[in-house]
């Protein structure tokens, strides 16, 4: 089970597909970080060992938002932000939570791949 904050972007259904898989999931907006710096909220994440979901392009930059202290940031990057195709990365981001830690890392899910920083060793 992986502990989630989903940032105020992310349509709540996102919530219920990360929940029905036994994921424990937080709202950015019912803690009232809506609006809030991206680094207040990614370290509010990181103080909470959750890891951070956002449709925020801005944490796919490492320099700015290391990923190395956090519970994992997932930044979810679709062409089409259309409500199905969101639902649709929210189960395989369900699936795969379930089976591996985002601890330490950035995942970069777009419609057809997931693209993982750092790749584990021995990978290319």
């Amino acid at each position: 089970m992986a502990t989630v904050k989903l940032n105020e972007n992310v349509p709540d259904s996102v919530a219920g597909f990360l929940r029905a898989a036994g994921h424990d999931v937080a709202l950015a907006r019912e803690q009232q970080l809506a609006g809030a710096a991206d680094e207040r909220l990614l370290a509010v994440a990181a103080s909470e060992g959750r890891t951070l979901v956002t449709l925020d392009r801005d944490f796919t930059n490492i320099l700015r938002h290391p990923p190395a202290d956090t519970a994992g940031i997932v930044v979810i990057r679709l062409q089409d932000q259309t409500l199905p195709r969101i639902r649709q990365v929210a189960t395989t981001l369900a699936e795969r939570l379930s089976q591996e830690s985002a601890k330490g890392r950035l995942w970069v899910m777009d419609e057809s791949r997931l693209r993982i920083w750092p790749r584990a060793q021995g990978t290319r």
